[in-house]
């Protein structure tokens, strides 16, 4: 997100929503599952217009499924004292692995941490570890 301060060229302050978008004719809401997505305009820039895609938003997250298809689960984030699931590191309970993906030479890769021979807790520790790595070393 970034602020006006940050960009001087930029004269109107830019307000952000999540899955809220603001355009010159309005709100838009959107939300994307299974690569469908969900989306209303909400016209106007009035408080009844944002109240209104705000409502919309908020029924639209209870009655969606959740985006990730299998959850880290609760007990794995508390052994690490997590209060979310870190962002690019992937469960695949039937295979019993945590998965990476990165780019390496501009060829797409992926690791995997396995939580068969180790506590689980461990190897998604170890998943978010290697993605802290491939992170820095890309920027």
């Amino acid at each position: 997100m970034r602020s006006s301060a940050a960009n001087p060229r930029r004269s109107k302050p830019v307000t952000e929503f999540t899955n809220i978008r603001v355009l010159p004719s309005g709100y838009q809401v959107s939300l994307t599952r299974a690569k469908i997505e969900f989306s209303r305009h909400f016209a106007g820039h009035s408080e009844a217009s944002l109240e209104a895609a705000l409502r919309f938003r908020d029924k639209a997250l209870r009655e969606l499924p959740k985006k990730r298809l299998n959850p880290v689960p609760r007990k794995v984030l508390a052994a690490l004292g997590l209060d979310a699931e870190v962002v690019g590191v992937f469960r695949h309970p039937r295979r019993s692995f945590y998965q990476v993906a990165y780019r390496e030479g501009g060829r797409l890769r992926a690791r995997s941490f396995s939580w068969k021979k180790v506590d689980e807790a461990a190897a998604y520790s170890a998943a978010i570890a290697f993605r802290a790595s491939v992170v820095r070393a890309s920027s």
